[in-house]
């Protein structure tokens, strides 16, 4: 997604998924792939170090399923228990939540 206002669509209008670590909105768009939203708060991680490595993560994970996924907008924020899990545990939550959103879809 390129404008706020996409951003804020999805996050207000679309059907969300959540668990302990991310909350994801996702919402029907008209291109023929699925597209990423970030929000990932500094009250959260803190320091952009901590910041830029869970949006590595992320990203690395929606590139690794993004083809499976029908065409979506999707924002992904992360919730506070996130901050102290490990990454193997953040990539299984993942895994899971685009599984969820490709048998919804």
């Amino acid at each position: 997604m390129t404008q706020p206002a996409q951003f804020q669509a999805v996050r207000t209008k679309g059907r969300r998924f959540s668990d302990g670590f991310f909350t994801v909105s996702v919402m029907n768009n008209q291109i023929e792939h699925p597209r990423l939203g970030l929000a990932i708060a500094t009250k959260v991680f803190g320091t952009a170090v901590a910041r830029n490595r869970v949006k590595r993560l992320i990203r690395e994970s929606f590139r690794q399923n993004q083809y499976v996924l029908p065409n979506l907008d999707i924002t992904i924020s992360a919730r506070e228990a996130a901050k102290n899990a490990l990454p193997a545990q953040l990539r299984s939550s993942l895994e899971r939540t685009w599984k969820s959103i490709a048998a919804r879809a």
